[in-house]
Protein backbone atom coordinates (compact mmCIF):
# COMPACT_ATOMS: atom_id res chain seq x y z
CA UNK A 1 0.00 0.00 0.00
CA UNK A 2 1.59 3.33 -0.99
CA UNK A 3 2.48 5.62 1.89
CA UNK A 4 0.44 8.77 2.40
CA UNK A 5 2.15 12.03 1.56
CA UNK A 6 2.35 14.43 4.51
CA UNK A 7 0.83 17.83 3.98
CA UNK A 8 3.47 20.59 4.09
CA UNK A 9 2.25 21.85 7.47
CA UNK A 10 2.22 18.36 8.98
CA UNK A 11 5.64 17.63 7.54
CA UNK A 12 7.00 20.82 9.13
CA UNK A 13 5.53 19.92 12.52
CA UNK A 14 6.96 16.41 12.30
CA UNK A 15 10.39 17.80 11.43
CA UNK A 16 10.29 20.23 14.35
CA UNK A 17 9.29 17.48 16.75
CA UNK A 18 12.11 15.25 15.53
CA UNK A 19 14.58 18.11 15.83
CA UNK A 20 13.38 18.90 19.35
CA UNK A 21 13.75 15.27 20.34
CA UNK A 22 17.26 15.08 18.92
CA UNK A 23 18.24 18.31 20.70
CA UNK A 24 16.86 17.08 24.04
CA UNK A 25 18.64 13.75 23.74
CA UNK A 26 21.93 15.50 22.95
CA UNK A 27 22.22 17.33 26.27
CA UNK A 28 25.48 16.36 27.99
CA UNK A 29 25.88 14.46 31.27
CA UNK A 30 22.36 13.06 31.19
CA UNK A 31 21.04 16.56 31.87
CA UNK A 32 17.29 16.64 32.53
CA UNK A 33 14.99 19.53 33.38
CA UNK A 34 11.34 20.09 34.21
CA UNK A 35 9.37 23.33 34.39
CA UNK A 36 10.43 26.69 33.02
CA UNK A 37 11.51 29.78 35.00
CA UNK A 38 10.36 32.38 32.51
CA UNK A 39 7.03 30.70 31.76
CA UNK A 40 6.30 30.35 35.47
CA UNK A 41 7.06 34.02 36.04
CA UNK A 42 4.84 35.17 33.18
CA UNK A 43 1.87 32.89 33.88
CA UNK A 44 2.06 32.65 37.66
CA UNK A 45 1.49 28.89 37.33
CA UNK A 46 3.44 27.16 40.12
CA UNK A 47 1.74 23.77 39.85
CA UNK A 48 3.81 20.59 39.88
CA UNK A 49 5.52 19.57 36.65
CA UNK A 50 7.03 16.25 37.73
CA UNK A 51 6.76 13.81 40.64
CA UNK A 52 9.93 13.77 42.71
CA UNK A 53 9.74 9.98 42.80
CA UNK A 54 9.97 9.97 38.98
CA UNK A 55 13.26 11.94 38.86
CA UNK A 56 16.52 10.11 38.05
CA UNK A 57 18.23 9.21 41.33
CA UNK A 58 21.31 7.07 40.60
CA UNK A 59 24.54 7.89 42.40
CA UNK A 60 26.42 10.78 40.85
CA UNK A 61 23.27 12.79 40.10
CA UNK A 62 23.25 16.39 41.29
CA UNK A 63 20.44 18.89 40.89
CA UNK A 64 18.41 21.84 42.17
CA UNK A 65 14.79 22.94 42.05
CA UNK A 66 11.66 24.05 43.88
CA UNK A 67 8.54 22.21 44.98
CA UNK A 68 5.05 22.72 43.60
CA UNK A 69 3.37 25.87 44.83
CA UNK A 70 6.85 27.26 45.62
CA UNK A 71 6.47 25.77 49.09
CA UNK A 72 10.06 24.65 49.42
CA UNK A 73 13.45 24.08 47.80
CA UNK A 74 14.94 20.89 46.37
CA UNK A 75 18.57 19.82 46.21
CA UNK A 76 19.98 16.56 44.92
CA UNK A 77 23.30 15.40 46.35
CA UNK A 78 24.93 12.36 44.79
CA UNK A 79 21.54 10.94 43.83
CA UNK A 80 19.80 11.72 47.12
CA UNK A 81 16.84 14.09 46.87
CA UNK A 82 16.31 16.46 49.80
CA UNK A 83 13.52 18.99 50.34
CA UNK A 84 13.76 22.15 52.45
CA UNK A 85 10.11 22.92 53.29
CA UNK A 86 9.25 26.58 53.74
CA UNK A 87 7.51 25.63 56.97
CA UNK A 88 10.87 24.95 58.66
CA UNK A 89 12.26 28.13 60.19
CA UNK A 90 15.84 26.85 60.08
CA UNK A 91 15.97 25.68 56.44
CA UNK A 92 16.35 22.05 57.47
CA UNK A 93 15.99 19.30 54.87
CA UNK A 94 13.91 16.12 54.84
CA UNK A 95 13.31 13.30 52.34
CA UNK A 96 10.56 13.89 49.76
CA UNK A 97 7.05 13.07 50.90
CA UNK A 98 4.80 10.68 49.03
CA UNK A 99 3.25 12.41 46.03
CA UNK A 100 5.46 15.50 46.32
CA UNK A 101 6.10 17.34 43.05
CA UNK A 102 8.51 19.90 41.62
CA UNK A 103 7.55 23.04 39.74
CA UNK A 104 11.18 23.49 38.64
CA UNK A 105 14.01 20.97 38.59
CA UNK A 106 17.27 20.40 36.74
CA UNK A 107 19.97 17.78 37.23
CA UNK A 108 22.90 16.03 35.61
CA UNK A 109 24.86 12.87 36.31
CA UNK A 110 28.63 13.04 36.75
CA UNK A 111 30.89 10.00 37.03
CA UNK A 112 34.16 11.91 37.45
CA UNK A 113 35.04 15.47 38.47
CA UNK A 114 37.91 17.77 37.64
CA UNK A 115 39.04 19.66 40.77
CA UNK A 116 40.11 23.27 40.18
CA UNK A 117 41.49 25.27 43.15
CA UNK A 118 40.01 28.75 43.49
CA UNK A 119 43.13 30.97 43.55
CA UNK A 120 41.76 33.93 45.53
CA UNK A 121 38.63 35.36 47.12
CA UNK A 122 36.07 36.09 44.42
CA UNK A 123 32.75 37.90 44.37
CA UNK A 124 30.00 36.14 42.43
CA UNK A 125 30.52 37.84 39.01
CA UNK A 126 34.26 37.10 39.03
CA UNK A 127 33.70 33.56 40.21
CA UNK A 128 31.10 32.84 37.53
CA UNK A 129 33.51 34.15 34.88
CA UNK A 130 36.14 31.83 36.42
CA UNK A 131 33.76 28.85 36.14
CA UNK A 132 33.15 29.58 32.46
CA UNK A 133 36.85 30.09 31.78
CA UNK A 134 37.80 26.81 33.46
CA UNK A 135 34.93 24.92 31.82
CA UNK A 136 36.02 26.12 28.39
CA UNK A 137 39.62 25.08 29.11
CA UNK A 138 38.32 21.63 30.03
CA UNK A 139 36.53 21.36 26.71
CA UNK A 140 32.98 21.86 27.95
CA UNK A 141 30.60 23.56 25.52
CA UNK A 142 29.53 26.85 27.06
CA UNK A 143 26.30 26.93 25.07
CA UNK A 144 25.17 23.68 26.73
CA UNK A 145 24.05 23.04 30.33
CA UNK A 146 26.03 21.17 32.98
CA UNK A 147 26.11 20.74 36.74
CA UNK A 148 29.06 21.75 38.91
CA UNK A 149 29.97 22.05 42.58
CA UNK A 150 32.02 24.28 44.88
CA UNK A 151 33.40 23.03 48.19
CA UNK A 152 34.85 25.48 50.68
CA UNK A 153 34.08 28.66 52.57
CA UNK A 154 31.83 31.51 51.47
CA UNK A 155 32.73 34.92 52.98
CA UNK A 156 29.36 36.35 51.89
CA UNK A 157 26.36 34.07 51.73
CA UNK A 158 22.65 34.86 51.49
CA UNK A 159 20.23 32.05 50.76
CA UNK A 160 16.52 31.46 51.09
CA UNK A 161 13.73 28.90 51.19
CA UNK A 162 10.39 29.75 49.58
CA UNK A 163 7.29 29.27 51.71
CA UNK A 164 4.45 29.40 49.19
CA UNK A 165 2.84 32.26 51.13
CA UNK A 166 2.27 35.74 49.74
CA UNK A 167 4.30 38.10 51.91
CA UNK A 168 4.51 41.86 52.35
CA UNK A 169 5.98 43.33 49.19
CA UNK A 170 5.74 39.98 47.45
CA UNK A 171 9.42 39.11 47.88
CA UNK A 172 10.00 35.55 46.87
CA UNK A 173 12.32 33.33 44.90
CA UNK A 174 13.15 32.04 41.47
CA UNK A 175 12.38 35.29 39.68
CA UNK A 176 14.08 38.61 38.84
CA UNK A 177 16.50 40.49 41.05
CA UNK A 178 14.88 42.46 43.82
CA UNK A 179 15.75 46.09 44.28
CA UNK A 180 16.10 46.13 48.05
CA UNK A 181 19.46 45.45 49.71
CA UNK A 182 19.79 41.80 50.62
CA UNK A 183 16.40 41.00 49.10
CA UNK A 184 17.77 38.38 46.74
CA UNK A 185 15.25 37.34 44.13
CA UNK A 186 11.61 38.30 43.85
CA UNK A 187 8.74 37.34 41.60
CA UNK A 188 5.66 38.08 43.73
CA UNK A 189 4.77 34.38 43.75
CA UNK A 190 6.01 33.44 47.20
CA UNK A 191 7.37 34.79 50.43
CA UNK A 192 10.63 33.31 51.67
CA UNK A 193 12.79 32.68 54.70
CA UNK A 194 16.14 34.45 54.37
CA UNK A 195 19.36 33.06 55.84
CA UNK A 196 22.47 35.24 56.09
CA UNK A 197 25.54 33.13 56.87
CA UNK A 198 28.75 35.07 56.15
CA UNK A 199 31.78 32.82 56.46
CA UNK A 200 29.78 29.60 56.22
CA UNK A 201 31.44 26.43 54.96
CA UNK A 202 29.83 23.71 52.92
CA UNK A 203 29.14 23.35 49.24
CA UNK A 204 27.27 24.99 46.41
CA UNK A 205 25.46 22.70 44.00
CA UNK A 206 25.15 24.56 40.73
CA UNK A 207 23.44 24.36 37.37
CA UNK A 208 24.95 26.25 34.46
CA UNK A 209 22.26 26.80 31.83
CA UNK A 210 24.33 27.74 28.80
CA UNK A 211 22.53 29.63 26.05
CA UNK A 212 20.49 26.49 25.40
CA UNK A 213 18.49 26.64 28.65
CA UNK A 214 18.84 30.22 29.84
CA UNK A 215 15.41 31.29 31.05
CA UNK A 216 14.37 27.67 31.55
CA UNK A 217 16.66 26.38 34.33
CA UNK A 218 18.02 29.80 35.27
CA UNK A 219 16.52 33.25 35.33
CA UNK A 220 16.47 35.08 31.99
CA UNK A 221 19.71 37.03 31.70
CA UNK A 222 21.50 34.68 34.11
CA UNK A 223 23.22 31.36 33.51
CA UNK A 224 23.83 30.19 37.07
CA UNK A 225 21.37 28.58 39.49
CA UNK A 226 22.93 27.67 42.85
CA UNK A 227 21.82 26.01 46.07
CA UNK A 228 23.80 25.88 49.32
CA UNK A 229 24.16 22.85 51.59
CA UNK A 230 26.05 22.80 54.88
CA UNK A 231 28.78 20.16 55.44
CA UNK A 232 26.32 17.60 56.82
CA UNK A 233 23.59 18.44 54.27
CA UNK A 234 21.22 19.23 57.13
CA UNK A 235 20.13 22.63 55.76
CA UNK A 236 19.84 23.85 52.19
CA UNK A 237 18.30 26.54 50.03
CA UNK A 238 18.49 28.70 46.93
CA UNK A 239 21.51 31.05 46.85
CA UNK A 240 20.87 34.75 46.21
CA UNK A 241 24.24 36.35 46.87
CA UNK A 242 27.61 34.85 47.61
CA UNK A 243 31.37 35.05 47.34
CA UNK A 244 33.90 32.21 47.28
CA UNK A 245 37.05 32.14 49.41
CA UNK A 246 40.45 31.41 47.95
CA UNK A 247 41.36 27.77 48.59
CA UNK A 248 37.86 26.51 47.81
CA UNK A 249 37.60 23.78 45.18
CA UNK A 250 35.54 24.13 42.01
CA UNK A 251 34.42 20.73 40.71
CA UNK A 252 33.65 20.53 36.99
CA UNK A 253 32.25 17.46 35.22
CA UNK A 254 34.69 15.28 33.30
CA UNK A 255 32.33 12.46 32.29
Amino acid sequence: MPSRRLRPRHALIAALLLAAGAWASSLPFGFVHHGHFQRMMHTGNTSGQVMLAALPQPGGTWGVGATAGLKGEIVQIDGRLLVSPGSDEYGRVRPPQEGEQAVLFASGRVQAWQDVPVPRDMEAPAFEAFVQEQAKALGLALDQPFVFRVEGRFPHLLWHVVTGEKGPGGHGAHGGHAAGPGAGHANERSDMRLFRQPGASGQLIGVYSGAALEGAVSHPGERFHLHFADPGATVSGHVDRYSVAGGAVLKLPLR
